[in-house]
């Protein structure tokens, strides 16, 4: 399916029953793309992240990844928990030199995709792709649903069952202090990242944290408040993530 002229697509009469109309008959893919000077395989049909980048024809979250940047530089380390295609650490890896990142997707279709933009863009020799999902020690269900992104540890209306999948506690993963961390795991944040600070030292802590805040009423811990008492404070909320640097000593 073309997409309509952007003129069009951004009409505030039009606008929203344009993008329904385009993601009821988003094409499967994968469709290759340049979008803000770098390569993408997208399948639009799949996920929503393909989709916007392929209708919209720009990136999502400038503002988180913006963020990330200034507290990132040649060197350091940049984990990404629930990683989907890769927008974090293509964006990133391609903007700061000498960065390194582990990106953790336990969806293997997604991992596929993400290897794929990475190596469209000659960074995958910068990244280690993992396929555990991030949290207690053992095996649990991921639940698909037709939007790959929304795939989850836990439990949610119109999910299926899928997969099993191996889960780790982040300690475990990591030889090196990250400088940030991004994690979007669909509500799972707070088993995912708490017990990373429940186990390491404040040398093993990250300068900046993206947490995604859309699924926060599944939290058992609140996240944002035991990492304010951890000495983060929040610098920036967007529709669906907060923004935490670590206050200077």
């Amino acid at each position: 399916m073309p997409r309509p002229p952007r003129w069009l697509r951004r009409a505030p009469l039009v606008k929203e029953p344009l993008r329904r109309f385009a993601k009821a008959h988003a094409p499967e893919g994968p469709i290759p793309a340049t979008v803000e000077g770098l390569a993408w395989l997208l399948a639009p049909a799949d996920n929503k992240v393909d989709f916007d980048i392929w209708y919209k024809e720009r990136l999502e979250e400038k503002e988180e990844r913006d963020f990330l940047a200034r507290h990132l530089g040649p060197g350091d380390l940049f984990v990404d928990i629930g990683a989907n295609i890769g927008l974090y650490p293509v964006t990133l890896l391609a903007a700061i030199p000498g960065l390194t990142a582990i990106t953790f997707e336990p969806l293997r279709r997604l991992r596929r995709r993400q290897r794929d933009n990475l190596a469209m863009n000659v960074l995958e020799r910068r990244v280690t792709l993992r396929e555990e999902a991030i949290g207690p020690e053992g095996t649990l269900t991921l639940y698909e649903s037709r939007n790959a992104g929304r795939s989850s540890l836990l439990p949610f209306e119109g999910g299926q069952a899928g997969p099993s999948v191996a889960v780790r506690p982040l300690a475990r993963l990591l030889d090196r202090a990250p400088a940030a961390i991004k994690i979007d795991v669909e509500g799972f944040e707070d088993s995912a990242l708490l017990p990373y600070f429940d186990e390491t030292g404040e040398e093993m802590w990250p300068r900046a944290i993206v947490i995604e805040t859309l699924h926060r009423t599944l939290w058992t811990r609140d996240c944002l408040q035991e990492l304010f008492q951890r000495g983060y404070e929040l610098m920036e909320q967007t529709d669906e993530n907060a923004l935490l640097a670590r206050r200077a000593k």
